[in-house]
């Protein structure tokens, strides 16, 4: 029997309700409590989570109308400030909990410009395993900011003194490695998610309904999706999108769809509770992710797991890792990313044929990565910091 471990889990995401990272990480404290470890979740997470968090995205919206010359710079100083205001503000909370008490190991997820983790886990002397989701360095320059050296330094120093980093895909793990990491100190397990028992059944009359959930920036191509949408509908007049998340580009992305005369065909919800999404995944008939390629896709997208499990057929971007989580033709449809036709010809050919939608979105969810893998993988990293191995 595998040795319990005792674990302090820090995320503050998952007192944030609306915070899909938060709800990953309650996922995971839950899934790893019931393979026998204590885990305490600090901050702990609510007992009940509400439907929408709308302070990031009424920012967001704000933020959208300054000229990016300004914004960049602006939402650098902001998330430094944040990034000190936490590091203060939960080293102490942390320190005082944890110091007549302290766990076996820390586990936490890395979060810009935050020290806390590198900061507890000396205080304390405990062993550090940090979730490392991406380089902050690198996603920064995505997001329209300049390169940060505070960012890329912050980077490699957590690569460095952390006993163990955990990530999710082989791109991510030759990213870090790259920046200085030691290769005996990282860890691949990709992420997998809860179950929630809820299947996409749409109703056979009505529109087609295709969906996107997640965060709103030009690498995920909205843009194209939104074109290739209104091109898919003058074939297929009875096609729905619905939009759901939030982000940088939502001001433009609504701009767009009525220009391009979609509008009425196209509904944004905002960011949504875990029982709401899974709510409109039923409901749902194709799930996309047409992301662009950045040159360095390190990332895992979490739609596309969400898709998996509720049993969608998946058009996605051939880009990074998502030819490792979809095959085309058995559980999906692969497309060059930016090749908007290719977008369009797909949501023509998925909508004209429920047998082939549910063929795919079956396959789709037979792989689908439950995070009770993820615990297991995530439990054995925990028990070998603890034994310093």
């Amino acid at each position: 029997m595998d040795q319990p471990v005792d674990i302090v889990y820090h995320n503050p995401s998952v007192a944030r309700p609306g915070q899909w990272a938060g709800e990953r990480g309650r996922q995971l404290v839950a899934a790893m409590d019931a393979a026998g470890s204590t885990v305490r979740a600090i901050p702990p997470p609510p007992q009940a989570v509400p439907g929408t968090d709308t302070s990031d995205s009424i920012r967001r919206r704000i933020l959208s109308r300054i000229p990016s010359a300004v914004r960049g710079p602006l939402i650098t100083l902001r998330l430094i400030q944040r990034g000190t205001v936490n590091t203060l503000k939960w080293s102490w909370r942390l320190w005082r909990q944890l110091r007549k008490s302290p766990p076996d190991v820390l586990l936490a997820r890395y979060h810009e410009y935050e020290w806390t983790p590198l900061v507890v886990a000396r205080l304390l002397r405990v062993p550090l395993v940090l979730e490392v989701h991406s380089p902050f360095a690198l996603e920064g320059t995505f997001r329209g900011r300049r390169p940060s050296r505070l960012a890329h330094w912050m980077d490699r120093t957590f690569w460095r003194r952390t006993d163990l980093l955990w990530v999710h895909t082989p791109a991510l793990r030759d990213l870090v490695l790259a920046d200085g990491a030691d290769l005996n100190k990282i860890r691949l397990a990709p992420f997998g998610i809860e179950d929630p028992g809820r299947r996409a059944t749409p109703e056979s009359t009505g529109p087609i309904e295709v969906v996107f959930a997640g965060s709103f920036y030009p690498w995920h191509g909205l843009e194209d999706l939104l074109v290739a949408f209104a091109l898919a509908r003058t074939e297929v007049p009875d096609l729905h999108l619905t939009l759901i998340g939030d982000g940088a580009t939502r001001t433009d992305a609504t701009a767009q769809a009525g220009s391009l005369g979609v509008a009425p065909a196209t509904t944004f919800t905002g960011w949504l509770s875990r029982d709401d999404l899974y709510r409109r995944l039923e409901q749902s008939h194709i799930g996309v992710a047409p992301y662009r390629d950045t040159g360095k896709s390190y990332f895992e997208p979490v739609k596309i797991l969400d898709y998996q499990m509720a049993g969608l057929p998946i058009i996605a971007s051939s880009v990074g890792h998502i030819p490792q989580m979809v095959v085309d033709g058995r559980d999906g449809v692969l497309i060059p990313p930016q090749d908007i036709e290719a977008l369009a010809t797909a949501i023509v050919k998925l909508a004209g044929n429920p047998d082939l939608r549910r063929g795919l979105g079956a396959a789709a969810h037979a792989r689908a990565r439950h995070v009770e893998e993820t615990a297991g993988a995530v439990l054995d990293m925990c028990r070998a910091a603890a034994a310093g191995s």
